[in-house]
């Protein structure tokens, strides 16, 4: 007997709102993995496993009838309504609905909550001094996804991929840059261990056998194969490796190239830095593919990225006045390297307020989006918003700073 309170919060001039009509669609899935027949009293549907309930008031109660055991629901299918629903789901639930539910965003939802639960908890146990391990609710889960033959590769591709490591830190009112850091890294590398067999598996399962063909068929496909080749590599072992350098190899289309270059990005070895040099080689007077080239060396969280990215400044081929390049070398450093750019030393702050002057006078547009890197400063452990205060305050008390650019920063300040 679902209880929903929805709610409509307040704006200005009118504190008191009416609630909005959310028509809501819900299933439910038995502990079998199947969906329940549903019957609601008060509501007609003409299907069998999937209903609207129509929310129009601040609080109802629904009454399902017939259910044989303890269910799980399932919330918001089919994206019936641009709401967010918030349910306490605990890590049993969010299993069952990550293997088995037929709404392929809400399993792939599910997963990314389980994903989530397990990187804060390691991080958790790794502050408090206690050795951290995976939970077998999440190997189990990652086992049923890599062994669904039926479902769509590119939703298993993503229900795969760990969610971004900013967006978990910013769950916590204290962001943890190592922590999180380290234990998504973990969370990989343990799961690419507990299921090599699988992972090679579903990996040579998706490499194609015959001709390229650009169809949605085959790049789903291709996603899968590159989202298992990346767990491969990440077990940090020669065999793992081997994976990307033969997918390199013999690949005849760039999704396969700059996957394999993707899968050993953060490692250190011969054969990353090999496949580097020939990639660069040979694709450095096509722009948009050395862009490429440019975002994945800014994005690794290889301890020497910061002064590879610097290096990259010098490339011949690196033109502060093209935003395209500026984006893929200096956008990506800030924006996507959580580890490298949140350095407890500062240095990525200091470098990215660095770019942001140099690039003020000539793009002041990107200059004011890379400068909103810095955007939750405040919410970080010490020394690291120190440090990031301190460059902001540089970035504010330079002469005739842009408007666009003074806008993020005084906000930022402020905030």
């Amino acid at each position: 007997m679902p209880h929903v309170d929805s709610c409509c919060e307040p704006t200005p001039g009118q504190p008191a709102k009416l609630p909005f009509h959310i028509p809501l669609a819900v299933g439910l899935v038995g502990p079998d993995g199947q969906d329940v027949d549903l019957e609601v009293e008060g509501v007609a549907s003409d299907a069998s496993t999937d209903v609207v309930l129509n929310l129009v008031e601040p609080t109802q109660t629904f009454q399902f009838a017939n259910v044989p055991a303890p269910p799980v629901p399932s919330l918001g299918r089919g994206y019936s309504a641009p709401v967010r629903v918030e349910f306490d789901y605990d890590e049993r639930a969010l299993a069952l609905l990550a293997a088995h539910d037929s709404d392929p965003v809400n399993r792939w939802d599910a997963a990314q909550r389980m994903f989530t639960l397990a990187i804060r908890a390691i991080a958790a146990e790794q502050r408090g001094g206690r050795s951290a391990s995976l939970t077998q609710g999440l190997v189990d889960v990652i086992a049923a996804l890599l062994d669904d033959h039926a479902r769509d590769p590119a939703l298993i591709a993503l229900a795969l991929s760990p969610p971004d490591p900013a967006y978990v830190a910013s769950l916590d009112a204290v962001i943890d840059v190592d922590g999180i850091d380290n234990a998504r890294s973990l969370v990989i590398r343990e799961l690419a261990r507990a299921l090599p067999d699988r992972f090679e598996r579903v990996y040579h399962a998706q490499r194609r056998t015959g001709r390229y063909e650009p169809t949605p068929a085959q790049m789903a496909q291709r996603r899968l194969a590159n989202v298992c080749l990346r767990y491969l590599a990440e077990r940090g072992d020669a065999a793992g490796r081997a994976f990307a350098v033969e997918q390199y190899e013999t690949a005849d289309n760039m999704t396969e190239a700059v996957g394999a270059l993707g899968a050993l990005a953060d490692a250190t070895s011969p054969e990353r830095d090999d496949l580097y040099a020939r990639f660069e080689e040979r694709w450095r007077d096509e722009p948009l593919v050395l862009d490429k080239w440019f975002a994945l060396e800014a994005t690794s969280r290889r301890p020497g990225t910061l002064m590879r990215v610097r290096q990259l400044l010098g490339h011949p081929r690196f033109n502060v006045r093209n935003p395209n390049r500026v984006r893929s070398l200096v956008g990506a450093f800030a924006l996507r390297n959580f580890a490298r750019f949140h350095a407890a030393d500062g240095s990525g702050y200091a470098f990215v307020a660095d770019q942001v002057l140099a690039l003020d006078p000539m793009n002041p547009q990107l200059a004011a989006r890379i400068a909103g890197a810095f955007e939750l400063w405040k919410r970080f452990d010490e020394p690291r918003r120190g440090r990031a205060s301190i460059e902001l305050k540089r970035i504010a008390g330079a002469p005739a700073l842009s408007p666009d650019v003074t806008e993020i920063v005084t906000r930022s300040l402020a905030d």
